[in-house]
């Protein structure tokens, strides 16, 4: 059988769209990669792997990311020129750290530094909770080992412009008005600075957690450490805290209030009852502890301009809105309540959307759980800008839901020309079944076996549940979401 050398066909139509754009301004790309655990970690390592290959991940001026996402930005922006090298070394570090499980994060040796570190920050001022104990254990479950870095350290991976710039997201959670629903505001991390696009107010993030009124710094307080905010990024991934405490301590724990089983919350107080002599002395420490991640706000005292509801950031026309009561925003508050981004949106589409940033091209790298709404994330984001009066392309979704399944969506308004092309590439396995690497088939018994990649089902290894994998079952994942990348090519060719 005649086959071709894919990466060459594909680095043909990267070189078409690069020659569309010459004599033109450059597009800005973004990336947005969803939430999800291990499988979002995992496949945007796979997805990163295709883009580079093809050469558009030299085109990507933001990388913007959610919960399981941010697992895997955190480790490659530890090395400065990370996507100017091929990213195998860096898959199989992750690979190396993802075959060992969860459970290894919990050791008595490690539950006990753990306390260390959380009292050392107490004692440096900081507000302690759950989210920092359940950082350490991500950190460890993704490094191996304490990292002792911070999000200002990764200065060093952008400031030549060698790298996109990293957005990790989180929301701020403000209090429902009585017969409203909560609000959650974004809240974007980059190694410069840290805030809330909202109220276009951000600080150094070397300043982020420490004192303030009035814009002035009242105290400064030792930077975050990195899995602090590891920790807050992805507090979804708690999971339900019964069977995670259950897992790490023995212990059984009971929420003060009943969780929606779906959107497992972090928001609530949790009553933890020790059955066995470790979980006592560290349940003990979390008695009177938040789930939710209490930190210092630096917007504290401002006040808001009398005509703050006429920008679209506010939705203070709603009714019973918590924007429509300026007493209730957040300059008004001692401290922010930051939560996994997920909880609002499960994909990082707001940062990007700013006008500010002016992004032209959006890819959506989703690995969120949604097999039978591949669209989720999409119309949630529609949703948002529509609230928000932000440029966006009109979809017909209950078209979208009635056609076959597809590995790429294009979205694009011609008849709004301010509103992004929009690439989404959900986590589905058509093609990958029946091609081993685009144009080449599989052929024998092994190859077509190699192509049954379940991501899908309830008996899937990547089920958000899941926080690590067999080597083979990595590897999988990762070859699956790298295949599907270079659509992107094809498909932004068309679009612009």
């Amino acid at each position: 059988m005649d086959t071709v050398d894919s990466s060459a066909v594909w680095k043909v139509h990267a070189h078409r769209l690069e020659a569309m754009v010459q004599g033109k301004p450059v597009p800005v790309i973004a990336l947005s990669a969803s939430g999800g655990g291990t499988r979002a970690m995992t496949g945007l390592l796979g997805s990163l792997k295709g883009l580079q290959e093809i050469g558009l991940l030299d085109a990507v001026t933001y990388i913007t990311g959610v919960s399981g996402s941010t697992w895997c930005m955190s480790t490659l922006y530890q090395q400065d020129d990370w996507s100017q090298h091929n990213l195998d070394g860096a898959i199989e570090a992750i690979n190396d750290q993802m075959i060992k499980g969860l459970s290894a994060s919990f050791s008595l040796d490690n539950i006990n530094s753990y306390r260390r570190e959380m009292q050392k920050k107490t004692q440096e001022g900081h507000m302690v909770s759950f989210i920092d104990f359940w950082g350490m254990a991500l950190e460890h479950l993704i490094f191996g080992k304490r990292t002792e870095s911070t999000l200002s350290d990764q200065e060093r991976a952008v400031e030549q412009g060698q790298n996109p710039l990293p957005i990790y997201t989180a929301v701020n959670i403000k209090d429902a008005v009585t017969g409203n629903k909560q609000e959650a505001e974004w809240c974007e991390f980059t190694p410069y600075e840290v805030g809330l696009g909202k109220y276009g107010a951000f600080t150094s993030a070397k300043k982020f957690g420490s004192q303030f009124f009035l814009g002035h710094l009242l105290k400064k307080l030792p930077e975050f450490p990195l899995s602090y905010l590891l920790g807050i990024w992805s507090s979804a991934m708690s999971v339900s805290y019964g069977d995670f405490w259950n897992f790490v301590t023995g212990a059984t724990a009971e929420a003060e209030q009943d969780v929606d089983k779906k959107e497992q919350s972090t928001f609530d107080m949790l009553l933890l009852n020790p059955l066995t002599n470790l979980s006592e002395s560290t349940v003990n420490f979390f008695r009177s502890r938040p789930v939710v991640a209490k930190t210092y706000n630096f917007m504290r005292g401002f006040f808001m301009h009398w005509k703050y509801s006429e920008n679209r950031n506010f939705n203070a026309w709603k009714h019973l809105h918590p924007d429509a009561y300026p007493n209730r925003l957040t300059p008004a508050d001692p401290t922010m309540h930051l939560v996994d981004a997920g909880h609002a949106i499960n994909t990082g589409f707001v940062p990007v959307l700013r006008p500010e940033r002016g992004t032209d091209v959006i890819i959506s790298i989703s690995n969120s759980w949604d097999p039978d709404n591949l669209l989720d994330v999409i119309k949630k984001t529609a949703i948002y800008c529509k609230d928000h009066e932000i440029p966006f392309p009109s979809i017909d979704f209950k078209k979208a839901a009635a056609e076959p399944q597809k590995e790429v969506y294009v979205f694009q308004d011609e008849n709004n020309p301010e509103a992004p092309i929009v690439i989404h590439l959900p986590l589905v396995n058509l093609t990958y079944q029946k091609y081993k690497a685009p144009g080449v088939l599989r052929e024998s018994e092994a190859e077509l076996r190699a192509g049954q990649v379940d991501v899908s089902s309830d008996s899937s290894p990547y089920t958000t549940k899941n926080f690590s994998y067999s080597s083979e079952d990595f590897h999988a994942l990762v070859d699956l979401t790298e295949q599907a990348s270079p659509e992107c090519v094809y498909s932004a060719q068309n679009a612009m």
